[in-house]
């Protein structure tokens, strides 16, 4: 019986969205016909292994490891941990992948936005340390990427990983993210349209909210919520908000709870999404779910992802995103249009999608 081995020390939404990644494929995993035939075995940190067993039950085996994922410990213990279980396959759901096991090995990339975000904008690091860290991700991606199976969330990251690192097309595949079960309400939300616009997620630079305050100040009676947890990209975003006189229009929300969350999705003009560049861009689709109409930039992945359900903008173009703004604003149908075809998006994707596509993907691998 061939092994399948799975860091799952990123499980769970703590993580974020790589968490949810691992949570939503090992819950699915254990519904496919074949996964019997195989042994699996998942390597996860003491602090949430009760929670994982209890989630996940007897259908695998359950390995401690807790040297921390990104540190130099991992690449020197975790070698040695998977030589001594002896797996036949390895999946590591992000590049941290240990450089120096050289087993068949399966690794997830979400997205490379670090190659092309950088800079002392970008961390919170002291410049000392955040540029020889940022060259070693730089290297460790390289060699990543050159020496193992991959997946992706989307054709255009596996498009540029093809043409940009010579990555033959046979040892990458697509298979796209999904939208938890939690996110879909059964209760359609009304087609009138709000005063806001909604942005939920983190404020990265390369997120672009800034060109959503641009556009606030070219529509006066507009209002913005953002949804987004603490960090010091947040209290940046609050300082700019205060330097442009947008504190009475701008209202930071902070922590939501589940039953206020869609409220403020359904009850929005739209969720804005400006990104220069996502991996996938579930934000987008968990707003859809919420019967919430999406406004996105056209950058990266997003048209692949969001097919004609969005208005789409230049994400370096104010005007065209208040062309977009105004449009809802003047059409209560075009809100309800997009809201419909949001539900129709949002529904071509699953998790048990993309753990069927997964699977297929290990045992041609293991049976190649």
């Amino acid at each position: 019986m061939k092994h399948i081995v799975i860091d799952a020390r990123l499980y769970g939404p703590k993580h974020t969205g790589i968490g949810r990644y691992i949570q939503n494929l090992l819950h699915e995993f254990p519904h496919l016909k074949d996964f019997s035939k195989y042994r699996w075995t998942l390597v996860v940190y003491s602090e949430l292994a009760d929670q994982i067993k209890q989630e996940l039950g007897e259908d695998y085996s359950y390995i401690i490891a807790n040297f921390r994922h990104y540190s130099f410990k991992e690449q020197l213990l975790f070698p040695r941990l998977l030589h001594e279980l002896h797996p036949d396959l390895v999946h590591i759901p992000h590049f941290n992948k240990p450089i120096l096991y050289t087993g068949p090995t399966v690794v997830t990339i979400h997205d490379l936005i670090k190659h092309f975000s950088k800079g002392k904008e970008t961390t919170t690091r002291n410049p000392i340390f955040y540029w020889p860290k940022y060259w070693a991700y730089r290297l460790t991606t390289q060699i990543v990427i050159k020496t193992n199976y991959l997946l992706v969330p989307s054709d255009y990251w596996r498009n540029f990983i093809i043409h940009h690192f010579g990555v033959s097309s046979e040892r990458i595949i697509t298979t796209h993210e999904a939208v938890d079960k939690s996110f879909f309400v059964k209760t359609k939300p009304s087609p009138e349209s709000q005063s806001y616009i909604l942005y939920t997620g983190n404020l990265y630079p390369h997120k672009n909210i800034n060109i959503i305050f641009d556009s606030l100040q070219k529509i006066p009676d507009l209002h913005l919520k953002i949804i987004s947890k603490p960090s010091k990209f947040l209290n940046r975003t609050r300082e700019l908000v205060h330097r442009l006189n947008l504190d009475s229009r701008v209202e930071f929300l902070g922590f939501v709870d589940d039953q206020a969350f869609v409220s403020h999705y359904q009850h929005a003009l739209a969720f804005v999404f400006p990104s220069l560049m996502e991996g996938f861009g579930l934000p987008g689709l968990e707003a859809q779910a919420m019967g919430c109409p999406v406004i996105s930039s056209n950058s990266s992945c997003l048209p692949e992802v969001y097919g004609d359900s969005v208005l789409y903008f230049n994400p370096h173009s104010s005007s065209e995103l208040v062309h977009q703004i105004v449009a809802l604003q003047k059409s209560p149908s075009l809100r309800k249009d997009l809201i419909n075809k949001g539900y129709r998006q949002v529904k071509k994707y699953s998790w048990s999608q993309t753990a069927a596509q997964t699977f297929s993907f290990y045992e041609r691998i293991l049976h190649r």
